[in-house]
This record gives C-alpha cells, structure tokens and sequence, in this order.
C-alpha cells in the first residue's frame, strides 16, 4: 500500500554567494557535530555491521537512522533524446533561433505529459535513491534492534542544475503515492540543494531546503528535524525561512548564479 499522507515543507536560508566547500563533506560535519550522532561507520559497528548493507548514521540518541544521498547523473542527454524523437513527428512547431522550450511546448496537445516526462526524467535519480536507502535503513534497524525509530534520507544535490528543487519533490512525491509498501522505512525526507537558489520575499535569493515527512504524530522526530533543519540555516550564516507553497510548485523555480542550463532537441 502506498503513503496516503504526505507533508510537504519548503524552506531556505539567503545566501548571496556558492559555499566554497561542496555540501556532503559540510553536511557530515555538520551531522558529526552533534554528540548524540553516531556514525555506523565507526569501530564501535564494524562487528555487528561486517560486509553488510547499512545506513550512515544514528541521528537524535537513536531517534533516526540516517542515510546521506547525493544526486548525480546529469539528466540533459536522456531529456534531450525524449524530446527529439516528439519533435520529429509531423504536429511538432518549426523553430529558428533560440526559443524557451516552454514556448515550443505550449502549442502541442502532449505538453502536459511532455511536461511531466521531463519531470520523470530528472527525478529518476531520486526514486533510485528512495529505493536503496529505504533498504539500508530497515537493515539497521532490524540489526541494531530498533523496530520503532524513524529513518531519515538526506538528499543532497549541488552539482546538477536540471535536477532542481521542483523536480526534487515531485519525484519524493510521485514515489511514496505510487510505491507498493511506501517505503516503510523512511519516515523523513530532507532535501538540501545548492545547485540553484530560489526567490525570498523582498527580492532576495536563497538555497531551497525541503522537509517531507509522512505523519504529524511523531512528535519527536518532527521536533529533533526542526532544531536540526535550523542548526543547518544557521551553520551557513543565516536564519532558515519557511516559505508558504500552498502547493503551488512555482515558487521553487530555480535561480542560478550563472548561465540557465539549456535543452537542444532540435
């Protein structure tokens, strides 16, 4: 059965400027910071964890177990290729010159599920990741004897432009609805992108954060993501700012620090 509830928040911390450093070694340390984290790479889980499938950390005096992803594999060929092959065919528009692919889209019966095929695409790193992490997360758990905690998947991406926040939280959206079992093991899902910054109120900009989580009554757990998700804003030199999306997937439009990454299916 999959996830019939899922909760979707947006946040940012403003930045006007690319961390020097990339964000899994920062997110580590950040992690590592806290003494209540437990690194299951350390010599005190060799033995029980041997060759083993396994998570990265205990999080919140074993509150979570938490497994880091980042996003990689560049999406722009595979787009590109979908996209030739719909406009070879007789309906598709004439361009010259360069043309927002929107606009080329606009004009076509298909756009929607040309849209959404797009969307697919980019996301498909994300459902790969959802999948694996929900099986080292239930290893842990079983192996250490922890039936009850929550498992936390952090999703990293700072390096893939045309794997924005959009495409992001469709896909963590799109899997935990359509998987059969939900990935049972995930209880949380944080999503931290650096590969584009998003738009604040009072024209500012700033790297968009996704929480998504299944259920309002793991009080704990909510509580521990939200001291953490602020310690993460405030660990990058600014105050974490929770954006009103109401749904509306437009708010997470991507803006990037130097040229808008482009599509040449013609």
């Amino acid at each position: 059965m999959a996830v019939d509830n899922l909760y979707i928040d947006l946040l940012a911390f403003e930045a006007t400027t690319r961390p020097a450093e990339r964000l899994e070694p920062r997110m580590m340390a950040f992690l590592e910071a806290d003494p209540s984290t437990e690194s299951l790479d350390g010599e005190a889980f060799a033995q029980v964890n041997g060759s083993e499938t396994k998570a990265d950390y205990l999080l919140g005096s074993r509150g979570l177990v938490a497994e880091l992803k980042t996003i990689n594999g560049d999406p722009q060929d595979r787009m590109e290729q979908r996209l030739k092959l719909r406009f070879a065919q007789p309906d598709a528009p004439i361009v010259f010159g360069t043309v927002g692919l929107s606009k080329v889209m606009e004009g076509l019966e298909d756009r929607d599920a040309l849209s959404k095929m797009l969307v697919d695409v980019a996301g498909r790193a994300v459902r790969r990741h959802l999948q694996k992490a929900n099986e080292q997360i239930g290893a842990i758990k079983k192996r250490l004897g922890l039936p009850d905690t929550g498992g936390l998947v952090i999703l990293m991406n700072d390096a893939e432009p045309m794997i924005d926040i959009g495409a992001i939280g469709y896909a963590i959206k799109s899997a935990f609805e359509t998987v059969e079992g939900g990935y049972p093991h995930i209880t949380n899902v944080w999503v931290s992108v650096e590969s584009h910054r998003i738009v604040l109120p009072r024209d500012r900009h700033g790297y968009p954060q996704l929480h998504v989580f299944k259920s309002l009554e793991r009080q704990d757990e909510l509580e521990f993501m939200a001291r953490m998700l602020n310690g993460w804003g405030i660990a990058n030199g600014s105050r974490l700012e929770r954006i009103e999306h109401r749904g509306d997937w437009d708010v997470m439009q991507p803006v990037y620090h130097g040229d808008v990454p482009t599509l040449e299916p013609f």
